[in-house]
């Protein structure tokens, strides 16, 4: 087998992997009965960084947009929540794997790779989020559906701290392991 497709392979491999953990670990969270609990820690969030992160913007924005969808099928409130949340992980993913690819590609790679990581994570922490309060003000005027205000985003921001540190934990440990695997992989 050639590289370009074993490394195709890989990533379809680690993709699925990555929308696997943003489907069953909600799920946890729900079967337990500690759903509101999703809102604090955002484990939904965890795949997509990392598939943004890891496997690139396209990976990062697919796996985001549909990982919401699924879970709606298993309880997430549905339409317009499940198409929200869709908008807002695939921002996350798309921009996490854009900012990782710029800081790559522009000379930065003498920036070591933690601090690219860590940047990628929270530019796209800031940036997804402004795209939910525009998905918000978007859907309450265009469509005059009744969504929160886009303001409450800040206000779901503050809820979500507990998550977001560990996200700002997590992310990078998992995505420093996937790049020491593949590293000992591709040897």
């Amino acid at each position: 087998m050639n590289t370009e497709r074993k490394n195709n392979v890989y990533r379809l491999t680690i993709g699925g992997l990555l929308l696997a953990i943003g489907i069953i670990i909600p799920r946890m969270f729900h079967i337990f009965g500690t759903g509101e609990i999703g809102k604090v820690l955002l484990p939904m969030h965890l795949g997509v960084f990392i598939a943004g992160i890891y496997l690139g913007a396209s990976y990062g924005a697919i796996i985001g947009f549909i990982t919401p969808l699924i879970n709606s099928i298993f309880g997430l409130p549905m339409f317009p929540h499940n198409l929200i949340m869709a908008i807002e992980l695939a921002a996350y993913g798309f921009f996490a794997g854009l900012t990782m690819y710029l800081l790559q590609k522009n000379n930065i790679k003498r920036m070591r790779r933690s601090f690219r990581v860590y940047i990628s994570l929270i530019v796209s922490m800031i940036l997804g989020r402004l795209i939910n309060a525009l998905a918000l003000f978007i859907m309450a005027r265009v469509f005059a559906m009744t969504v929160p205000a886009p303001l409450t985003v800040f206000g779901s921001a503050l809820t979500a701290i507990p998550g977001i540190l560990i996200q700002l934990v997590l992310v990078p440990a998992i995505i420093f392991t996937l790049y020491a695997s593949q590293e000992r992989y591709v040897r």
